[in-house]
Parts: structure tokens; C-alpha cells; sequence
């Protein structure tokens, strides 16, 4: 999204350097034509909040973070993802306008904010016009993103959202072909995505994690409906056919019953996901070890030539 003026030095390679709850994750993958992506390094870091800028800087000198492109994202909760009309305007007034059209939708002021756009292809709604997504974030927490990677040496070229890294994820899953909800869970908070054939149409963020549905299958039901509400909106809104599946990122703590309560109210197909399957990992990943860097590799994934 927020791009750099940086130049990458191999060219098939990206690493995402991510935060994450005790320090950073880190994910290399490497493309080779016709072969899926590879792996080649995923982990989890913990850092000492007291000298954070010693561990980045130990970090970028151990996996030589100067040498590739270098992508991270921001914080579920630190930014807006807003969908908005697109204005009948000319490409280079488009940022111009979709700033005066978001500014009664954040809660600070427009001249902190930084946007970003990206479109939403294939909409043929009679009568209503065409639907694109804003990302609007607080300048300051972009420049701080930023400074805190660049001042250790590491070469970022775009701070990216976790929509478009779990975007990325599902790119791959064969149940993208037709369309598929991709449920993302932390401990604390939740992100339903629906995608077709490498499109982002419909993100949603939920109040619902892990920790609340491990307290019973009865918690089971507002993640139901959650999900419902989702699918509702995009069959309502995008001109697309009605999705049939529902995939479930790796989980951070097991929830027993989940894939069968979800797949008996939806009565769609509802499946859990390996990153095993989907990507050369090299060696195998536990299902916790995904969990704890799969942002990290969705946006490791990101192909700059992809249309957003």
C-alpha cells in the first residue's frame, strides 16, 4: 500500500519484517517460474522493548536485510479500511478526492492522515456506482513504522495491511477459483476477508477471537452470525457468485467442534488451512508456528506486478 522510494536488489526474493506481541516475525520467500513460492525462512523473534533499535539492527545484519525487498504491515486497529464510491474524477485527482470523501468517516483530522486506494474490478450493479477501497492511517504512526525499519538499515520498500496479506494467502487456496471466506483469528480479535480469483471484495474486523470462542461452543453463534452478515453484504453489494467455502487460518490455541458447528449452520464447505499445502515451506510448520507468522508470510507473498 504505503510504498518507498526504494530499489530492490534480488529481484525474486521479498522479506516481511512484522510485529507481533513479543517482538517481530520474520518470513522469506523466494519465486521461482512455475513453482510454488518458497519459504525459505520463517521466524518468530522476541525483542527487549528497552532496546529495540539493537534488535533490529542485530536482525537485519543476521538475515542481511539490506540486500532484499523488505515489506511490513500495520497494526490490526492502527488504520481505517473504508469502502467508498469512487469519484467520477480523472487518475491523478483520484487521492485528492477520496481524501475529501473520507474525512466525515475517521475520527482525527484529514491533514494527519496518509491514503492509500485500491479497486475493487468486475462490479456491474445497475444504479449504483463504483465501490473502492481507502486506507487511511495516521501519518505519524506510518512515519514511525518506518523510521523504526529504515534507521536499522532495512531496506523497506512498502508497508503494507493485513487484509491484503491474508489476500495474498488466499490467492492460493484452490477454493479462491470460485470465491472463499477466509476467517483470520487472534487471540483477542478476528478478520473475515472474501476473495475471488486474487480479488479483495469484502474485509470485515470482529470483535470475536480465539479466547472468547475457547469458553464454549455457545460463543460458537456470534462468529456464525458474524460470518453470515459478511456473506450477506458481498452477494448484496458485488456482482459475483454466491461463495460455497469458508476456510480457518491456523489457530493460535486448538477450538475442538469449530469446523463442524460453522459447516452445520452455513451449511457451506468449511475447512481448516495448512500453509504446508499451499507453499514449499521446506521444513513442516506446526499449526502454532503458522499461526504466529502467517501475516508475516502473506505479506512476504505480495507480487508488486498484482493488481491491488
Amino acid at each position: 500500500m504505503f510504498k518507498l522510494l526504494k530499489k530492490a536488489i534480488a529481484q525474486n526474493i521479498t522479506v516481511a519484517v512484522c510485529p507481533a506481541a513479543a517482538g517481530m516475525t520474520l518470513a522469506r520467500v523466494r519465486r521461482e517460474p512455475e513453482l510454488p513460492p518458497i519459504l525459505e525462512v520463517c521466524e518468530s523473534l522476541p525483542s527487549l522493548a528497552e532496546d529495540q533499535a539493537g534488535f533490529l539492527i542485530s536482525m537485519r545484519k543476521q538475515y542481511d536485510l539490506d540486500e532484499y525487498a523488505c515489506i511490513s504491515i500495520m497494526d490490526l486497529g492502527s488504520y481505517n479500511l473504508l469502502l467508498v464510491e469512487a469519484p467520477d474524477v480523472q487518475p491523478a485527482e483520484l487521492r485528492a478526492a477520496i481524501r475529501w470523501r473520507v474525512k466525515d468517516l475517521i475520527d482525527f483530522h484529514l491533514d494527519d492522515a496518509v491514503i492509500d486506494v485500491f479497486e475493487v474490478p468486475n462490479q456491474k450493479v445497475a444504479g449504483r456506482n463504483h465501490l473502492m477501497y481507502a486506507v487511511v492511517a495516521r501519518a505519524a504512526q506510518v512515519k514511525k513504522r518506518i523510521d523504526q525499519l529504515t534507521n536499522a538499515g532495512i531496506n523497506l520498500t512498502v508497508v503494507d495491511i493485513p487484509e491484503l496479506a491474508l489476500r495474498n494467502i488466499a490467492s492460493l487456496l484452490p477454493e479462491d477459483v470460485g470465491g472463499v471466506v477466509l476467517l483470520y483469528l487472534t487471540d483477542d480479535t478476528g478478520l473475515i476477508t472474501i476473495t475471488r480469483q486474487g480479488i479483495l471484495y469484502l474485509s470485515r474486523q470482529i470483535d470475536i477471537g480465539a479466547g472468547e470462542l475457547s469458553k464454549g461452543p455457545e460463543n460458537f453463534d456470534k462468529l456464525v452470525v458474524e460470518l453470515q452478515r459478511s456473506l450477506d453484504y458481498y452477494e448484496s453489494h458485488f456482482s459475483q457468485p454466491a461463495v460455497s467455502s469458508v476456510v480457518i487460518t491456523p489457530l493460535p490455541q486448538p477450538l475442538p467442534g469449530l469446523v463442524e458447528y460453522l459447516r452445520g449452520q452455513l451449511e457451506l464447505n468449511v475447512r481448516m488451512m495448512d500453509l504446508n499445502q499451499l507453499i514449499d515451506t521446506q521444513t513442516i510448520m506446526d499449526e502454532a508456528s503458522q499461526a504466529e507468522c502467517l501475516l508475516a508470510i502473506g505479506a512476504a507473498l505480495r507480487e508488486d506486478g498484482k493488481v491491488l
